[in-house]
């Protein structure tokens, strides 16, 4: 190697880039700071994929575009271990003295370059330059080869439920020896959105690694000697174990030391200094958003539900609100595992970056613990039964009632106002909250009621005003005596913010409680419907729910699913099923959060719920339709959705849906229901899958794959069987 091939900069520190998966072409600022520390000359090894042949090229000229002079390895397919021990190829490592692992399978990077533990040719050349200060980066399985002890298998749910194992067929998860560039600890990636704290916790209390490293998706973990810097869309979760404890009779890890290092921020690898990103400052009184923990019932494994949890602590009162929950349960064995993340044991700062629209926020010294208990039969029919409702202290009477109406009924020959207003007891109480002109909201039903003779009038709430009207003890108790509350449609995360104010049940939302448990009815219109369950859908597409899972906020591309009311608590609502084209992305809310049933209201229709909520009465005009997912069959393996064997029943009006069964009593014609449920589906591949006939998505060689195929039973009914391979690359 001579001196000429070396990278202006490079000096003795070794330099990484620890990339957690899906590293977007345009991430401009990640490839940016590869090219300054290589000095932008790569070699890329594409070892781990299983089409290597594709992904190493594209790869390649990814890298290209960005400047680099970037040449691919042919250390990869049926010959990587023999191109791992050709002498040529070492040389062309020493001569660019940088590397790039692409995602994929990490076992056939250890496999290739370390056979039998043995460091191959290439493998010596590699460390020989990443001493001499090269670069070594590498994505999602080109990530987890760093650490010397390296994750190889498993999800979160399996870790926690049957810990580690040796048997790939077996449940559990599995550590393998990596090639230890990363010697500071363990290093896990897609982490937050593969919601993999679970297993990195207990594959460092395994393994006796002191520290994890949870770097997500297009984000880096950029190393330079011993100071690390996160850059990216995300950031890195930093665990701490040196004062954790674990009980294994109780199966509890506690004091665990996490912090969250967000884009721009710093760390010191040699002790556990943070270093906050420009603009970063402490959170202040004004600051906070929160003031009482979640009532969500998130998966804790699932897509940003850590980080969302994160955040609210962040925001949150550390006065009253120092710790918050949630937790998963592994249906085969009926064990239910928790994470608590908590302020209180260590020295927690929170800040926040002020100019940006995004939310940055770095966490520093926060505490965690993850239990597992096996729950037994009543506490699991107990958790199906009630794993959306929220308790608000009162019981429904037998003549309360919940309509939920799929869109806003307000035309005036519109079968839907007619039998909404036939089932209202006035004075109507409306609440137009969700709205973005509330007013003119409110006032079109209580013109359009009136025309069916029905008083209504406006309660004037709105999320600007909540704080004040909740002093109003008058209004309180003028809410809490109504007979009929609605809930215009809308925006229905501004409903729930408005109701849900601050994190806090307000006393006008316990007031709505209230009215109903004495047998009134409360009215969900559209969005508002929606945000009547547990769970809400706040946005994506079915087509984006399928092809990109769960995302943190609106501003990400897939599935935003947030905290409801729980006033219904069966099943995850959706509206507007027909027109929007939603049916896809209610099988994967379902499936994502551990939901049995879905619930997808057509335009002009509607169910009425009876007092706990298990028969539904189909009113309007079209129709609703039930989603059933099979827990039992359903896999979320990484970032891969399967929902095998997923039942769909089309309910028409008239029609009572049994939802401790998901039956259906039909009372209007079968071959209607079976032709407009077929129409959905038929629907949904199309524009998922581009053809109405099942198939796989454009080109199955490398982009990520939509497969839908559904079996009609000509009865209403039909299975869908779902699967989607997000990320082939890892």
């Amino acid at each position: 190697m001579t001196q000429k091939n070396l990278p202006p900069d490079r000096g003795a520190a070794p330099k990484l880039a620890v990339i957690g998966g899906r590293l977007e072409d345009d991430n401009a600022a990640i490839y940016a700071e590869m090219h300054r520390l290589s000095g932008g000359r790569i070699v890329v090894f594409a070892t781990a994929s299983s089409e290597p042949e594709a992904v190493g090229p594209e790869t390649v000229e990814v890298f290209h575009a960005h400047g680099f002079d970037a040449v691919l390895s042919p250390v990869h397919g049926p010959g990587a271990g023999a191109a791992a021990r050709d002498k040529a190829v070492a040389e062309l490592v020493g001569d660019y003295g940088s590397v790039y692992f692409t995602g994929g399978d990490q076992a056939l990077i250890t496999g290739a370059l370390a056979p039998g533990g043995k460091a191959s040719p290439v493998l010596k050349a590699i460390r020989k330059t990443l001493a001499a200060g090269g670069l070594v980066a590498g994505s999602s399985a080109g990530a987890a080869i760093m650490s010397e002890v390296m994750i190889s298998g498993g999800t979160s749910l399996e870790a926690a439920t049957y810990g580690v194992v040796t048997d790939p067929q077996k449940p559990g998860m599995l550590l393998a020896e990596g090639l230890g560039f990363f010697p500071w600890g363990m290093v896990d990636q897609h982490f937050i959105k593969r919601g993999r704290f679970g297993r990195l916790a207990v594959g460092l209390m395994a393994s006796g690694t002191k520290r994890g490293f949870g770097v997500d998706e297009n984000t880096a973990l950029f190393v330079e000697g011993t100071q690390a810097r996160v850059i990216g869309e995300y950031g890195v979760f930093v665990l701490d174990m040196q004062a954790a404890r674990h009980d294994r009779r109780r199966r509890l890890i506690e004091n665990i030391g996490i912090s969250y290092l967000d884009h721009g921020d710093g760390f010191d690898l040699t002790g556990t200094q943070v270093e906050p990103g420009p603009g970063k400052r402490p959170v202040t009184a004004r600051d906070i958003a929160y003031r009482s923990p979640a009532r969500t019932l998130r998966n804790v494994f699932g897509a940003y539900t850590l980080y969302d949890l994160m955040a609210r602590l962040v925001l949150g009162d550390p006065a009253r609100y120092p710790a918050d929950r949630a937790r998963a349960v592994e249906p085969k064995t009926g064990c239910a595992t928790s994470v608590e993340l908590s302020r209180e044991g260590g020295t927690a700062e929170a800040l926040i970056l002020d100019r940006q629209r995004d939310f940055r926020m770095t966490a520093v010294d926060f505490r965690a613990a993850l239990q597992t208990r096996k729950l037994n039969a009543a506490q699991l029919a107990a958790n199906r039964r009630t794993a959306l409702a929220r308790d608000y202290g009162v019981k429904p009477v037998k003549q309360a009632r919940l309509m939920m109406l799929g869109s806003a009924p307000l035309q005036r020959d519109s079968v839907l106002l007619a039998q909404m207003a036939a089932q209202c007891s006035g004075p109507v109480g409306v609440i137009a909250a969700a709205s973005a002109e509330p007013r003119e909201t409110a006032h079109d039903y209580i013109r359009a009621l009136r025309d069916k003779g029905v008083e209504a009038v406006d309660l004037r709430i709105t999320i600007d005003n909540v704080d004040r009207l909740a002093r109003d003890e008058a209004l309180i108790e003028r809410i809490a005596a109504l007979r009929t509350i609605i809930l215009t449609g809308g925006n229905q995360i501004r409903l729930v913010e408005a109701l849900l104010h601050r994190g806090e049940v307000t006393p006008i939302l316990s007031a709505i409680a209230r009215a109903h448990a004495a047998g009134g009815m409360i009215v969900g219109v559209s969005g508002a419907a929606s945000a009547l369950s547990g769970f809400m859908i706040g946005g994506g597409s079915s087509y984006e729910a399928l092809r990109f899972g769960i995302a943190s906020d609106m501003g990400r591309r897939g599935l935003v699913i947030q905290e409801g009311l729980g006033f219904f608590g069966p099943a995850i609502i959706d509206q507007n099923m027909a027109s929007s084209r939603r049916l896809g992305r209610l099988a994967v809310a379902c499936a994502e959060e551990g939901v049995r049933f879905g619930l997808g209201l057509l335009e002009d229709s509607g169910v009425i719920a009876n007092h706990d909520n298990s028969l539904l009465t189909v009113i309007g005009s079209r129709g609703a339709v039930l989603v059933e997912i099979d827990q039992m069959k359903s896999e979320l393996q990484g970032d891969d959705f399967i929902a095998p064997g997923t039942r769909l029943s089309f309910a028409q009006p008239g029609d009572i849906i049994e939802l401790k069964t998901g039956a259906v009593a039909r009372h209007a014609p079968v071959p209607a229901a079976a032709a407009v449920l077929d129409g959905l589906v038929a629907e949904l591949i199309r524009d998922c899958c581009g053809d109405v006939t099942p198939t796989f998505g454009p080109d199955p060689g490398h982009e990520p794959r939509i497969a839908l195929r559904y079996t009609s039973n000509s009865d209403g009914s039909g299975l869908l069987d779902i699967e989607s391979i997000r990320d082939l690359h890892g």
